[in-house]
């Protein structure tokens, strides 16, 4: 019997509402699942979706004194299998933490104990390297999706991200973007990557057409309030807009080192009437807004330090109510947002653009409803987490015969 082990940094967290999506649909499907979380929680909100997982959790323990690591690896090496593979994996993992290590060692041992016969992990950084140590111990082969800060920021270890995506049965990139990346940065490894796109539960999102708007352009933006989103330039724009006469009110939704920063920048272009950051919403709350805006921005840019966006899950959501999109040029986005079919696509970094887009779709020169409509087919067709699940399922039924 298929037993999979989903390893994770953090469960559950609040900005990953694609792993809870992936996990229902596989749950639907009759798979049999249980989640190993390698760092406690610090999120005060949660979704409600995360009440609907059977799954169960278990915390995997993270030495921080000698004595509990020595423990840690003693208790978990529990043959001489075990040990032989401990032994000649050390010169790979001499760089890694001590915690670390051990917390693969402790994998093992749960992932033996709870008769798993295959780990998934999101995120081929701490999750990635886990599943890897785990796997090299025993036997048990995994997975690995990649999605953007573990594979294209600054502070990625090239080395390291080699061995763990060579040692995987595949390595699934969340977008074509991110596929040709990989197969350049992977090349002569023989990692198998594979893609496979973040997809919703559809039946939560219900489309309707695009209503005309009377009153002010009703402008929603929702993600970390980080630099990689660019809600910078969005409120550059949003001050562009207003002196070319253009009446809106704009909401961000999300929390981040920025949060002041933000604050500061709407109080300085005199937009504090205009435009409010409303902290962390769940899933339910967002979608709502989604369906009572007029248009839904994604401002997203490459950071200093590399990291970009893969390709938020939002926009999906967005484009599945029938919201229209204006996004940025930036990694796997153009690949849902296709300029003119089922959004509108501008610069990354741009005001001015945006600025423009944003006029456009008050002003009725772009066709919100065709945008809308042609979203939600794009949508239905690719983006949907009950055939990503099954997706997945076959993948590992295929390592199995």
């Amino acid at each position: 019997m298929t037993r999979i082990g989903y390893v994770l940094k953090v469960y559950p967290r609040f900005s990953e509402t694609f792993v809870v999506t992936e996990i229902l649909a596989r749950e639907d499907l009759g798979q049999d699942l249980s989640i190993y979380a390698l760092r406690p929680t610090t999120d005060t909100r949660f979704h409600p979706e995360i009440a609907r997982v059977e799954a169960p959790v278990r915390w995997v323990p993270r030495p921080r004194k000698a004595a509990e690591l020595w423990e840690t690896l003693t208790e978990g090496l529990t043959d001489e299998d075990m040990r032989r593979r401990f032994v000649d994996l050390m010169p790979h993992i001499a760089s890694l933490s001590a915690d670390d290590v051990a917390q693969g060692v402790a994998l093992a041992r749960a992932a033996r104990e709870d008769g798993i016969t295959h780990l998934h992990a999101h995120f081929a950084s701490l999750a990635g390297r886990t599943a890897w140590i785990a796997s090299s111990l025993t036997d048990i082969p995994y997975t690995v999706t990649t999605h953007a800060k573990d594979i294209h920021h600054e502070s990625v270890d090239m080395n390291l991200l080699r061995k763990v995506c060579a040692g995987a049965a595949q390595v699934i990139a969340i977008s074509s973007y991110n596929q040709d990346y990989l197969n350049r940065v992977l090349e002569g490894t023989g990692a198998r990557i594979i893609l496979q796109r973040n997809a919703l539960e559809l039946a939560r999102f219900a489309y309707r057409d695009p209503r005309p708007s009377y009153g002010p352009l009703r402008i929603l933006a929702v993600g970390r309030l980080v630099e990689k989103k660019g809600f910078a330039h969005l409120i550059d724009a949003l001050a562009l807009a207003r002196d070319a006469g253009i009446n809106f009110d704009a909401q961000i939704i999300g929390e981040g080192d920025l949060a002041g920063e933000l604050v500061q920048r709407i109080e300085d272009r005199d937009l504090s009437d205009s435009c409010r950051l409303l902290g962390a919403r769940t899933q339910n709350e967002v979608r709502s807004l989604l369906e009572n805006s007029d248009v839904f921005v994604a401002p997203c840019v490459p950071g200093a330090d590399g990291n970009i966006d893969g390709l938020p899950t939002v926009i999906l959501e967005s484009m599945a109510v029938g919201t229209p999109v204006i996004a940025t040029f930036v990694s796997g986005i153009p690949e849902v947002v296709i300029n003119g079919r089922t959004g509108v696509l501008v610069p990354p970094a741009s005001a001015g653009a945006l600025a423009q887009a944003l006029g456009d779709i008050a002003s009725g020169r772009v066709p919100a409803r065709d945008l809308a409509r042609g979203a939600r087919a794009l949508i239905k067709e690719t983006y949907d987490s009950h055939v990503q699940a099954a997706r997945l399922a076959s993948l590992e039924d295929e390592e199995e015969r």
